[in-house]
């Protein structure tokens, strides 16, 4: 009769833990997991402390009060992030549509009567006036100069000097 020794701990989903030493000339202990056979195989997980056990990262299990600590920790953890994401919501992004003095555009923020969609008269000009020097920068690229920089250089003619003696 094999007499198998205790278990090492349990997690809170009803997972075993166990360690033994081989009788075949093993380096050293195991470490093992024997699942909850309530829960479906593909359903299992295996908490951070647990795997950090067996992956001897840990020397000791953890306990009962150590587990119930962390699920609380990953609420309280869940809550503040939900917290952070409604604040970060909250706030305007730049990436919304403009909603003052937008004088390019020439859009109002509509609190004012009327001013949806009004352009203001000096936003014109400076967008007419940008207009126009785009169109004298694109204007008839093919007459600008073309060719390097360096294409009608010619070197000058060599001459020698006399010899020092």
């Amino acid at each position: 009769m094999l007499v198998s020794p205790p278990p090492k701990g349990t997690d809170l989903a009803g997972n075993t833990y166990w360690y033994f030493k081989p009788v075949l000339a093993a380096p050293r202990a195991r470490r093992m997991l024997q699942q909850n056979p309530k829960i479906p195989f593909s359903d299992i997980r295996i908490p951070p402390q647990w795997h950090q056990w067996l992956r001897y990262t840990r020397p000791n299990p953890p306990t009962i009060l150590e587990q119930q600590e962390d699920v609380t920790r990953q609420r309280e953890l869940k809550h503040l992030a939900q917290a952070a994401d409604e604040r970060w919501a909250a706030k305007p992004s730049v990436l919304d549509k403009p909603r003052r003095d937008n004088l390019e555009l020439g859009v109002g923020d509509g609190d004012v009567e009327g001013t949806v969609g009004v352009r203001c008269e000096g936003a014109k000009k400076g967008v007419e006036e940008e207009m126009v020097q785009n169109e004298k920068r694109t204007e008839k690229p093919w007459k600008m100069k073309q060719g390097n920089p360096g294409e009608g250089w010619q070197p000058e003619a060599w001459a020698s000097r006399p010899s020092r003696n």
